[in-house]
């Protein structure tokens, strides 16, 4: 899944998902428009704020 459609589909903001990983909304905005890659931190952040709804593959359109 990506993050984008996390977000929709949780009816969250990008502004509210970066306060949740300490991040900028202009980056996560940059990484659901696919013009940015969250660093490793960033990615493990992202998984444990969804819980494994989206994980590092999503970003690089691989997976299972």
């Amino acid at each position: 899944m990506t993050l984008a459609d996390y977000l929709q589909a949780q009816g969250l903001t990008a502004a509210e998902f970066a306060r949740r990983i300490g991040r900028s909304r202009s980056t996560v905005g940059r990484w659901c428009a696919g013009l940015r890659h969250p660093d490793a931190a960033a990615m493990r952040a992202i998984m444990e704020a969804t819980k494994g709804a989206v994980m590092p593959n999503d970003f690089f359109g691989t997976g299972p």
